[in-house]
């Protein structure tokens, strides 16, 4: 996971040096963005999320976000000489909506804090074969969060750029936060 990170964040500085002319004032647009980063609060996870913004002022953004963190994934055996054989994993799938509240930055760079709330959904399946018998066991659990945010678009272009961000969720007792980093495009 760090190699393409490293090399993405190598790219973006290299093309950094272009003119940037940011739309941080463009309303009737979708800005899309496409970002891969990390989790903690349930252990330390890779993660992927898509996002689709819609400007309604130049300070206001409602956004619908996907993510998605495979947690943990491991194979066992079990029984007597270990002739069962299982595979469990599981994985974390956020779906959320809500605001980001725009600051007039630099024409580059614009800054923004988020605030949202949807559901996360732990998942779970073990896959176990052995002694003639195959099973298959999956589980789930639908939690609403609410989640902050804070994070930065910097363009490269007029409609193409870099985006960073750091969200923190709460959902029932569990308290995690995600770190991304990735390119969006901003559709005229």
């Amino acid at each position: 996971m760090r190699g393409p990170l490293l090399l993405t964040l190598t790219g973006c500085l290299l093309i950094s040096v272009a003119p940037a002319l940011a739309q941080e004032t463009d309303t009737g647009v979708m800005i899309a963005s496409f970002s891969g980063g990390g989790i903690f609060g349930v252990g330390a996870h890779g993660a992927v999320d898509g996002s689709a913004g819609f400007p309604v002022s130049r300070y206001l953004v409602p956004f619908v976000e996907f993510s998605y963190s495979p947690l943990k994934s491991y194979s066992y055996t079990y029984g007597q000489d270990n002739l069962g054989k299982g595979l469990f994993r599981s994985g974390l799938v956020d779906v959320n909506g809500g605001v980001k509240i725009r600051f007039a930055g630099k024409r580059d760079w614009v800054p923004y804090i988020g605030l949202g709330g949807g559901m996360l959904r732990f998942s779970s399946s073990t896959y176990t074969s052995g002694f003639n018998v195959t099973s298959t066991v999956h589980q789930s659990d639908i939690k609403p969060a609410g989640n902050v945010s804070v994070g930065g678009l910097y363009y490269f272009t007029r409609h193409f750029g870099f985006n960073v961000e750091v969200k923190a969720y709460v959902a029932r007792q569990d308290h995690i936060v995600r770190t991304t980093a990735g390119v969006f495009y901003q559709f005229p």
